[in-house]
């Protein structure tokens, strides 16, 4: 304390980002990829929003296996890791794959009308791509290079966040953070389900 002032500082607007590893994904995986290229033998075309070479298909609300298990693993993370009111209910608005060969991309975008969005990583290497989330490519946050990097790193103090994909890694977050997709790098396909999530109360 400052003799004859109370100096404090205050840590707001926190951006939660859930990641959630399934340890036995190997197990499942074949059924994944066969399941996402079928999509992608069925309609070759796809649709073009932020996806750069890359196949994105149409929005799909199949009911089968790969589905239900994306529905019962978002159900975990949000119920296990947000703090939710006891009417609040919740909705996938929508899933869509992505199928990413060498070089692919997505660029800089947000999910209007949903509240939390995500990804699962079906098939990926270590330089598949990183999904990089930046609420402030907008505004100069020069200011944060001055800051020591174990202050940084203890409050999370960065201008935006860099996640590597995992095979089995389900990544969730604001649907209002901007984000994008590096290139990949690998020769490999990054192949990944995508979905929006919407909360209701009942």
């Amino acid at each position: 304390m400052t003799i004859g002032k109370e100096i404090h500082s205050q840590f707001w607007f926190p951006q939660q980002i859930i990641v959630c590893d399934d340890f036995d994904y190997k197990k499942i995986k074949n059924k994944f990829i066969e399941y996402c290229k079928k999509k992608q033998k069925e309609d070759k075309t796809g649709r073009n929003y932020s996806n750069c070479l890359g196949w994105q298909s149409k929005d799909i609300l199949d009911n089968n296996f790969v589905l239900d298990y994306l529905y019962d693993s978002i159900n975990q993370c949000l119920t296990n890791q947000l703090s939710l009111k006891s009417e609040t209910k919740f909705k996938v608005d929508n899933f869509w794959i992505n199928v990413s060969q060498k070089y692919a991309s997505n660029d800089y975008h947000v999910h209007n009308g949903s509240h939390y969005s995500g990804t699962f990583y079906v098939q990926c290497e270590k330089k598949s791509g990183e999904i990089k989330l930046n609420p402030n490519l907008n505004y100069n946050t020069d200011w944060m290079n001055f800051l020591t990097g174990e202050y940084k790193n203890a409050y999370h103090i960065h201008p935006s966040a860099e996640f590597t994909p995992k095979e089995g890694m389900m990544l969730l977050f604001p649907s209002y953070l901007m984000h994008k997709v590096n290139n990949n790098l690998e020769n490999k396909e990054r192949i990944s389900i995508s979905f929006n999530v919407s909360f209701l109360q009942n």
